[in-house]
C-alpha cells in the first residue's frame, strides 16, 4: 500500500497565545490570505480539511473565503470547538475550560450544536468531521459526537500529555487510525506524532521517562535527539523542521505505517498571529517547508493525497478481510 497523507488546518480566530483566553478576540482577517496555502494544496492535488470554529463560521470575513474553495470541491469542512468564543457563554473563561471535554455534558453538547448549525447555515453543509480545540476531548465527547451525527474525530495528539494544563493525556496513544466504538460509528484519525531515531521503537516507553524534570534539567531529551537516538516529532511545519518531518516519515514508513496526518493553524499564514510565524522570513520558511515536504512525500516516497473518507474506506476493506486488521 502506498503511503497516504491527510492535511488538516485548525481554522480559527487570531489571539495572543501568551495571554489569557478572551471572548473578545475573534478576528479572522487572515483568511483573506488563505490562497497562500490553498494554492500549494491545489498544486499537489491535496483536498485539505479545514476544521473551522465559531468565529470563522459566524463571520463573512471568515467563512466566505472558505466557501469559495469549498464550492469548487477543493476542500473539506469540519468543526473545531474553542469553548471560550463559542456560545452559549455559561462557563468561566479559564485554562481548564478551554478544553471542551472538561465542560459539563449539556454545555459541551450545546456548544457543538451551535457550531454545527452555524456551519450548516453559512456554508450550506453539515460537518461530519470534528477536532476538539486544544485536543480537548473528554469522557462525554464521543457520545456527543455520535448523537450529533459526526463520523470522524481528529482530536488525538499521540505521545503527548496535556494533563498538567487540565487537558487529556495521550501518552499511550498511537497515530494509527482506528474505530472509537464497538458500533463503528466514529473513526479516529490522529495527528501524526511519532518517534524517529535508532531506538525509536522504545520511544513510547522511554520518552515519558526522558521528559521528567530531572532529565530535562540536564537536557537529556536534546542529547538523545542530537545523537539521532530518539526524537519525538510532530508532523507540522509549525513546530518541526523539514529534516525532522522527513526523517519521521522515513522511519515510520520503514516500520510499516502508511497513513499520515499533517496539521497547522490557519493564523500562521499571516505573520504575527501565532508563535510559529512572527515575520515575513518566518512565513517564507513555513511555506517552503510545506512545499519541500510535499515534494518529498509525493516524489521520493510516491505518496498519495487522501481524505478521511478514503482512509475509512481502506480501513473497512481491510477490516472485512480480517478480525484484527493491522495498523496503517
Amino acid at each position: 500500500m502506498k503511503p497516504h497523507i491527510i492535511v488538516v488546518i485548525d481554522t480559527e480566530e487570531e489571539f495572543d497565545w501568551q495571554r489569557e483566553f478572551s471572548r473578545e478576540k475573534t478576528g479572522v482577517s487572515h483568511l483573506r490570505l488563505i490562497e497562500r496555502v490553498q494554492s500549494i494544496f491545489n498544486h499537489y492535488n491535496i483536498t485539505p480539511v479545514y476544521v473551522i470554529n465559531y468565529p470563522v463560521a459566524a463571520q463573512p470575513e471568515g467563512f466566505e473565503p472558505l466557501l469559495e474553495i469549498f464550492s469548487q470541491n477543493r476542500c473539506i469542512i469540519g468543526a473545531h470547538l474553542h469553548p471560550w468564543v463559542n456560545p452559549p457563554f455559561e462557563e468561566k473563561v479559564c485554562a481548564c475550560n478551554s478544553f471542551p471535554g472538561n465542560l459539563p455534558y449539556a454545555l459541551e453538547s450545546k456548544k457543538l450544536e451551535v457550531l454545527r448549525e452555524c456551519i450548516e447555515r453559512n456554508l450550506g453543509m453539515r460537518p461530519v468531521i470534528y477536532k476538539a480545540g486544544r485536543y480537548g476531548i473528554g469522557t462525554n465527547t464521543f457520545d456527543i459526537l455520535a448523537k450529533q451525527g459526526f463520523e470522524f474525530d481528529m482530536s488525538f495528539c499521540p505521545h503527548t500529555d496535556f494533563s498538567k494544563e487540565g487537558g487529556p493525556d495521550f501518552t499511550d496513544k498511537t497515530a494509527s487510525p482506528h474505530w472509537l466504538d464497538a458500533e463503528k460509528r466514529i473513526f479516529e484519525l490522529p495527528l501524526t506524532v511519532g518517534f524517529e531515531g535508532i531506538i525509536r521503537k522504545l520511544g513510547p516507553q522511554l520518552y515519558p521517562k526522558l521528559t521528567r524534570e530531572i532529565f530535562r534539567k540536564f537536557h537529556v531529551p536534546g542529547i538523545f535527539s542530537r545523537l539521532r537516538l530518539l526524537n519525538r516529532v510532530t508532523l507540522s511545519p509549525e513546530v518541526s523542521t523539514l529534516a525532522e518531518m522527513i526523517r519521521l516519515i522515513r522511519d515510520q514508513y520503514k516500520d510499516g505505517i502508511r497513513v499520515f496526518s499533517l496539521a497547522f493553524h490557519s493564523p500562521s499564514i499571516e505573520p504575527g498571529h501565532t508563535p510559529y510565524v512572527q515575520s515575513p522570513q518566518d512565513l517564507a520558511v513555513f511555506l517552503s517547508k510545506l512545499r519541500n515536504f510535499f515534494d518529498f512525500f509525493f516524489g521520493k516516497l510516491d505518496g498519495h493525497p487522501s481524505t478521511p473518507e478514503q482512509i475509512r474506506d481502506i480501513f473497512r476493506s481491510i477490516d472485512s478481510q480480517s478480525d484484527t486488521p493491522e495498523a496503517l
